[in-house]
């Protein structure tokens, strides 16, 4: 049925691509990582993705520039072969623009009986959002506790070299545990264009983006968070700044403007973002973000000159507010988070590779000490690409999310699209705990195996007011539900561009929704995909 829909597609001849954005759901980006973890990329930035086509191109190209005369490395061959089969300068040269019309196509099927939980906001609100930590998290809407199958098309018009369109649908029908579900679903997840001058990029519509140091990780866009309606611009590729600064290294940023969609409260608020990644070492890459989450229905009138500098925090955390003198000018009233990553390699170690983030919410100078807790939210991992010189990878990882992260008191819609959380789904003042052992073969069936230990609070809180100082004070003991989840992950490219994935997991859920008792819960998700 795949093939049928391909095929009654128009191909057309043109020039190549180079512009396009490769889709974060792409297998490549599995190959990226790999490669990254063995020490095999040079002048990558991890943090910050989508890839285009056109540096994914330069990767595989200076990637097997740095392979030496003796060929690749045991390790490395697999990933770089797949990777070179798709995007080396060669391969891409012999695609044709009109022709990925039918860039993609995929088949999936899901079946699972978890169901989805609240958000708790700031203090005692709570966001719009739901969240599930068992199921697999979706461009589009949550999945229903139930059965779905669904259909995914993916386009991609290229007519230029600098300039490509894209498109990806979903159709689902769905045999739902609940009658509020409807029986069938269709909804655009991707959609826009992007254009490119020299090293620069601009990207309109609805696009996935995601600045995290791991798949499982991204406290402010996580990699499998949802697509946001934005404008974007971007750094191509790395690149290196001029004069002193050029001992920084390569060098990535974007800076993006979304519209955060329909809700109950501040409906059609924006978010402004922007990011800077550099690698001073081949073996070192560090970030920082900064999010403004402002405006929406219902938002205050601010001036022009009282906004920009909203936008700068190394101007805003240090000043003196006004949000209630209606005789002088009012601040805008907004949420912004900043933030830090970095990723460590040592090869010294065994190629032990060392990633965190922090995100600080709300942030002003008087808030310093509470970062690690109640304002603050974590992430930290520690990976062995290859345990003894096998092909197997060995894992650690632990979060932290404080009571208000992704909320505020006036913007109570907080960091969700569409209902959806823009980074990390742990839920609030929880922690967890996990591993990860994988497993990965030149050929053949690939995946990996992750356990995780979660827990989620759920207490009184009351705000705190002196003068400038503002803190959090917890109310009586705190109740806790404990989750323990297992979750095998795996796939195999069955024919060149025909990969098959699967997932399934279990969960164990106690004091489940803090009402006493024991929830057992699963999820089973297998994908047929054609990719190009």
């Amino acid at each position: 049925m795949l093939v049928l829909l391909c095929g009654a597609l128009p191909f057309m001849t043109a020039t190549a691509q180079g512009a396009a954005a490769v889709p974060l759901s792409d297998p490549a980006y599995l190959d990226i990582d790999r490669l990254a973890a063995l020490g095999a990329l040079d002048s990558v930035i991890i943090g910050q993705r989508p890839y285009s086509r056109r540096e994914l191109a330069r990767i595989v190209r200076v990637a097997l520039a740095g392979k030496g005369a003796g060929g690749a490395p045991p390790l490395v061959s697999g990933p770089l072969a797949r990777l070179a089969r798709r995007f080396d300068e060669e391969a891409l040269a012999q695609q044709k623009a009109f022709e990925p019309l039918a860039d993609g196509s995929g088949l999936a099927l899901s079946s699972t009986d978890a169901p989805r939980r609240g958000f708790s906001g700031s203090i005692t609100r709570s966001l719009e959002a739901t969240i599930s930590p068992l199921a697999e998290r979706r461009l589009g809407v949550p999945a229903v506790t139930g059965q779905i199958a669904a259909l995914e098309l993916s386009h991609e018009l290229s007519p230029a070299s600098w300039l490509a369109f894209n498109a990806t649908e979903r159709i689902e029908a769905r045999d739902a545990r609940t009658t509020a579900a409807p029986s069938w679903k269709g909804e655009l997840l991707l959609g826009g264009g992007r254009a490119r001058y020299r090293n620069v990029a601009l990207s309109i519509g609805r696009q996935q983006v995601a600045w995290a140091q791991h798949r499982a990780d991204g406290l402010f866009l996580a990699s499998d968070g949802p697509a946001l309606d934005l404008v974007a611009l971007s750094s191509d590729a790395p690149f290196r700044m001029p004069g002193f600064l050029g001992a920084l290294g390569p060098t990535q940023g974007t800076l993006l403007v979304a519209e955060l969609g329909p809700s109950a409260v501040r409906s059609m608020s924006k978010l402004l973002a922007y990011k800077v990644s550099v690698q001073p070492r081949r073996s070192l890459e560090l970030g920082a973000t900064f999010m403004n989450h402002y405006g929406g229905a219902g938002g205050r009138a601010s001036g022009l000159g009282t906004r920009i500098v909203d936008f700068l925090p190394f101007v805003d955390i240090f000043r003196g507010h006004n949000y209630t003198d209606t005789t002088r000018a009012l601040d805008v009233d907004s949420d912004k988070l900043l933030g830090v990553d970095g990723r460590w390699r040592s090869g010294a170690l065994g190629g032990l590779v060392l990633t965190t983030e922090l995100l600080i919410d709300d942030f002003d100078v008087h808030r310093i000490p509470t970062i690690f807790t109640w304002d603050g939210a974590q992430t930290f991992g520690a990976e062995l690409p290859t345990v003894a010189g096998s092909r197997i990878s060995a894992r650690v990882s632990a979060k932290h999310t404080g009571v208000r992260t992704y909320t505020h008191g006036s913007l109570s819609n907080g960091i969700t699209t569409r209902g959806r959380l823009l980074g990390d789904e742990l839920g609030p003042d929880a922690k967890s705990f996990g591993g990860e052992i994988g497993w990965h073969p030149d050929q053949g069936l690939r995946g990996t195996v992750e356990v995780v230990s979660a827990i989620m609070s759920r207490a009184d809180y009351v705000a705190v007011e002196q003068g400038s100082f503002f803190g959090i004070r917890r109310l009586g003991p705190a109740t806790n539900e404990l989750r323990d989840r297992i979750v095998v992950s795996a796939i195999t490219e069955l024919r060149p561009g025909w990969m098959l994935t699967w997932r399934g997991g279990a969960e164990r859920v106690r004091n489940a929704d803090f009402a006493g008792g024991v929830r057992r819960d699963y999820v089973v998700d297998v994908a047929l995909r054609l990719v190009r």
